[in-house]
């Protein structure tokens, strides 16, 4: 059923991507351990896939290149592996599930590409067939803005696509604590090692009328799976 497609976990490396995305505010290994937490996440729903993986920081990808280059640098390498089809996804949407992956898959029989997108206007999900994927247009995409989901539309006009459920991504420690998904997952993300007993976190209601102050205690060592 899922015949010649391989997935593509696309993510920075794990010190960079904690200094780029805050989610836990004034306690940086705390806020590695979040990402750690969302990679094993996203490992674990792609495994159950039986479906090849690739992760992007084995690629050798150039440090210095910007995000395009890279996002396309990374499934223009699965594509020359012999694939034909290609999931890409990132770390940074727990609401994504194994049967979002599978659909992508089965989708991609049928479809040109199928999309998943976020609430920003950008994408937890691509999918792309080898005959539908140009590099140089997937380059100029406008990556990391509002803009990106219509532009994908755009520059797919002309193929046949479907488009997935509509999900919520984490970026801030906002997006973290008031996540839309199932809360055993923000859980699963907030367990830290003995180091991190005690996170006090506070943040102001989305409709600042007023402050909310939310404080835990973690015990124990990470957990590997939920």
């Amino acid at each position: 059923m899922y015949q010649s497609v391989a997935i593509l976990i696309f993510a920075r490396e794990l010190s960079k991507e904690a200094s780029l995305k805050v989610l836990a505010p004034k306690n940086q290994l705390a806020n590695k351990q979040i990402f750690q937490n969302l990679n094993i996440l996203t490992k674990q729903k792609t495994r159950s896939t039986q479906i090849p993986v690739f992760i992007s920081n084995d690629l050798n990808l150039d440090s210095k290149a910007s995000f395009g280059q890279n996002i396309t640098a990374a499934i223009s390498t699965v594509f020359d592996k012999g694939f034909e089809n290609l999931i890409c996804i990132g770390n940074d949407c727990p609401a994504l599930k194994t049967e979002h992956i599978l659909t992508a898959a089965e989708a991609l029989n049928t479809s040109d590409a199928v999309f998943g997108p976020d609430f920003r206007g950008g994408t937890y999900l691509i999918g792309l067939t080898k005959k539908a994927y140009d590099n140089v247009d997937f380059q100029a995409l406008p990556w990391q803005t509002p803009n990106l989901f219509q532009s994908i539309l755009a520059s797919f006009s002309e193929k046949k696509i479907q488009i997935l459920d509509q999900l919520q991504d984490i970026n801030t420690f906002k997006d973290l604590v008031l996540y839309s998904g199932e809360r055993h997952i923000v859980s699963f993300l907030l367990k830290f090692t003995s180091s991190f007993q005690f996170l006090t976190f506070s943040w102001i209601n989305i409709a600042k009328s007023e402050v909310l102050l939310f404080s835990c205690s973690f015990r124990g060592p990470p957990i590997f799976g939920y």
